[in-house]
Parts: C-alpha cells; sequence; structure tokens
C-alpha cells in the first residue's frame, strides 16, 4: 500500500509522544516513581515517531522561511512561559514549605 499523503517534517513525532506520555504515566504509579512513567513513555513515543517519520513520511512538506521564523518565535514564547510557570511552582513550594 502506498502512502501519498505528505506532512511537516515531526509530524509522526509529535503524535507519537503526545500519546506515549500518557500511556507512560500508569507504569510510573505500577513503579512507585511518577516521574519514571512520562519518562519510559517519552522514550518510546520518540522511537516510535521516528520509526513512522521514515516509513511513512519519506519527503516531508518543506516550509518556507517566513512560518520557520513565526515557529521559533512561538518556541522561544513558549519556552520563557514554561520557565515563568516553573519559578512560580518552585517559589510557591518554599513559601509553602514548613520550616
Amino acid at each position: 500500500m502506498e502512502h501519498s499523503k505528505q506532512y511537516k517534517k515531526g509530524h509522526f513525532i509529535g503524535i507519537a509522544l503526545a500519546i506515549g506520555i500518557p500511556l507512560g504515566i500508569p507504569v510510573g504509579l505500577a513503579t512507585g516513581n511518577i516521574a519514571f512513567g512520562p519518562l519510559i513513555g517519552s522514550i518510546i513515543g520518540i522511537i516510535t515517531g521516528i520509526i513512522l517519520e521514515k516509513t511513512l513520511n519519506k519527503k516531508p512538506v518543506k516550509t518556507d522561511e517566513e512560518s520557520e521564523a513565526k515557529l521559533k518565535k512561538i518556541y522561544k514564547i513558549g519556552f520563557i512561559a514554561g520557565l515563568l510557570v516553573l519559578a512560580g511552582v518552585i517559589t510557591i513550594y518554599f513559601i509553602m514549605k514548613p520550616v
């Protein structure tokens, strides 16, 4: 069966990560280490995504420079927002921590 539809580069990696991380959470709960599950799920998702990317998306759609610049801007904003949320969580943790 020939797969003729083209996707952007990394399309299947993102999908596999989005599926793998939530599926790894029960593994973390079963082992008693909640951070272990999403780690295992993300590793499995990345490996599965790379395999799917190589088999189903041999010729990815090329993006123009304008959309690449827009994506870089979105990534920077998301990274900064993530850092702010992390700083807020750490601050709240240390404020609420009993002495």
